[in-house]
């Protein structure tokens, strides 16, 4: 993933820096860009960014100067109005404006945007934080018509400097970006290449500076497609970090290392600490008279997820900050952060190997051992050593196995801390397989006329277990039975779920048991007194083939499995002509096997169908779908019952 950056040794000029709109005939721009970009419906035809790093009062002072200008070519560009600028209390929003520049008799006239509205950014998945957005709206935005927004920011903390990212699903003609750093900072620049680079760089001294440049052209790369990772797995990032600065001959450490990294992140913890020992009478509470450790750890786990709910917030340095434990218990809530210390100090308490974690979620494609960065972080957990192995614990879930990692941490680095912040590892969250998170469903059929009636057990284990009880937030039974409905489709849209009730469904350390009664009108056809029955009435649950021109992977929440047993009673008087043949099939990325067998009077019908990875990447377009054409022709074998 990770490539050197190359460097171009290109002269630049200082007017890089000078924020002027260009000027040409409206019409000749327009036929330009369109005959350069036939398909596309905006470009950013500019994107001139400046961050300035000097000394001031014996402390960093960093600048932060955007500006990005859009073409539009489209005739539709009415999504394109609403629009923000965003900040916080770590970047301060000194300056900014915004323009519309409308074609008028083939000139372009300037219109200045002046109703800017203050709004708290709205985040569902965040109570509480201190960014902030200034909303405000660009006049309507027709064909050939160009938007320009500048922005100064002060940037108050040098651990958060900001990247240049470059969208491959976007043109851009114009790119710009300058570090200036003036002497006495030491500079780290880590590349996260996907693409074909073609910016040029440059590199110059200036008096007590050194002038940094990246300058080019970055046409789209891909084309956007649904359920794809995050862009920042296919995105060109360039990311600059303060290693070190000097003052009055004293180095001061920023982030030159993952040891940096840590002892900012675990100076925050050292704010909240306190006594584990005030937490022994209610842990001593919790688990009652158990002497096992890990099932010790099993109730205090179980007792955070009841009793402490989760409410993120963010806040400046309280999104780092975790919140006191006692006040987490007290409260009854808590973010990542509280959560995963009240769940710390309650397994200390019982002289468990508790530790706190930093991790990223998958929505990050970056490693700590890649770039010692707070960008490779958002979230808080807690680790406990037992038995010879590390459980990753996200009390934030409350309806999580015990032991299981989030589905969204599967795979990531955690970066976990002592106990006293001196020393820290870096350890990989493992990926759950496929093995654990299952359906495995068995029913027992029969026929009357041409419906189908039947009865089953649908066991449900892992992240699939996880999944059905995230959603079912209303436990009145008409929603339940809503929801075991999508699971549970068996044959075609008549499928009709009589009866259905479940086991297990507060525990979550024991397998979701979903018992069901269901009938399936006409679903058989008789002709010439003989019935044709498809006895795969989970084909409604085969995956689609992907279109195999599509240039980015598809992620997945987690690997999973799953088994159909169906026994069908042959009707009394009818025999089988004959069975499908037996198909297994195995690949790197899925598993499929269907089989049919004669029990006396039953036909017994055994499917199983697995998927082993995380991410289907472009090279396995190709094997995906010949497996899925597989299980698509298998799925229409019939079987033929005729009077004896």
């Amino acid at each position: 993933m990770r490539k050197s950056l190359l460097a171009f040794f290109f002269l630049c000029s200082l007017t890089i820096f000078r924020f002027e709109p260009i000027f040409a005939q409206a019409i000749n721009d327009y036929n330009n860009y369109k005959e350069k970009y036939p398909k596309a419906e905006v470009i950013c035809t500019r994107m001139n960014q400046v961050l300035e790093i000097k000394l001031e009062d014996n402390h960093p002072k960093i600048t932060y100067k955007t500006l990005e200008e859009f073409f539009y070519l489209g005739e539709n560009n009415s999504g394109y109005s609403n629009r923000s600028i965003s900040y916080s209390g770590f970047y301060d929003l000194k300056e900014y404006k915004a323009y519309l520049y409308s074609v008028q008799n083939d000139k372009y006239k300037k219109y200045e945007v002046k109703d800017f509205k203050v709004n708290d950014f709205q985040d569902d998945n965040i109570f509480f934080d201190d960014s902030h957005e200034l909303k405000f709206m660009f006049p309507q935005i027709g064909k050939g018509n160009k938007t320009v927004i500048e922005n100064t920011y002060h940037i108050k903390d040098p651990h958060f400097l900001p990247k240049l990212y470059l969208s491959p699903y976007l043109n851009y003609e114009d790119i710009k970006y300058t570090l200036i750093v003036q002497d006495g900072f030491e500079i780290a620049i880590d590349s996260f290449l996907h693409q074909e680079n073609k910016l040029n760089f440059s590199m110059v001294k200036k008096g007590g500076t050194s002038i940094y440049s990246w300058m080019g052209s970055s046409p789209k790369s891909l084309d956007y497609e649904g359920n794809g990772p995050d862009m920042g797995y296919v995105a060109n990032q360039f990311f600059f970090r303060i290693k070190s600065y000097n003052v009055k001959g004293n180095k001061v450490s920023v982030l030159s290392n993952l040891t940096d990294l840590y002892h900012w992140n675990c100076a925050f913890l050292t704010k909240t600490k306190e006594d584990i020992n005030q937490f022994k009478s209610l842990s001593d509470s919790i688990v009652g008279k158990e002497t096992n450790e890990e099932k010790k750890a099993e109730l205090i786990f179980n007792w955070v997820q009841n009793n402490i709910r989760y409410i993120a917030m963010e806040a400046g340095y309280d999104g780092f900050i975790p919140a006191q434990a006692s006040s987490v218990c007290k409260e009854r809530y808590g973010d990542c952060k509280g959560i995963a210390n009240i769940l710390y100090s309650l397994l200390r308490s019982q002289n468990l190997e508790a530790y706190m974690v930093w991790i990223g979620t998958r929505s990050i494609p970056f490693k700590y051992t890649e770039l010692p960065s707070p960008v490779v972080d958002n979230h808080m957990i807690t680790a406990l050593k037992i038995n010879g192995k590390t459980l990753f614990l996200d009390g934030t879930s409350h309806n999580l196995k015990f032991g299981l990692p989030s589905p969204f941490i599967q795979g990531k680095e955690a970066m976990v801390s002592s106990n006293n912040c001196e020393d820290f590892t870096i350890e990989v969250v493992p990926e759950v397989s496929f093995t654990q998170n299952t359906i495995t469903d068995s029913c027992y059929i029969i026929m009357d006329k041409k419906s189908l009636i039947g009865s089953g057990l649908a066991v449900f284990n892992g992240y699939k277990r996880l999944s059905f009880v995230d959603q079912l937030s209303n436990r009145e039974y008409r929603h339940i039975q809503e929801q075991c409905r999508y699971y549970l489709l068996r044959g075609n849209n008549r499928f009709i779920l009589d009866t259905v009730w479940l086991e297990n469904l507060d525990n979550n350390n024991l397998p979701l048991l979903v018992h069901y009664k269901f009938n399936i009108p006409d679903y058989a056809i008789f002709v010439d007194n003989e019935y044709y029955l498809n006895l795969n009435l989970d084909k409604p649950s085969i995956p689609s083939k992907v279109d195999l021109t599509r240039n980015v992977g598809m992620e997945y929440r987690f690997m999973a499995g799953e088994t159909n047993d169906y026994y069908f009673e042959i009707p009394t008087g009818y025999q089988v002509l004959s069975l499908p043949t037996k198909i297994e099939k195995n690949t790197s990325v899925m598993n499929f096997t269907n089989e049919y067998s004669l029990s006396k009077n039953t036909i017994v019908r055994k499917q199983s169908y697995s998927f082993k990875t995380l991410l289907l990447e472009p090279k396995d377009f190709p094997t995906y779908n010949t497996m899925v054409e597989t299980m698509q022709k298998n799925y229409s074998d019939q079987i033929t019952l005729k009077l004896k």
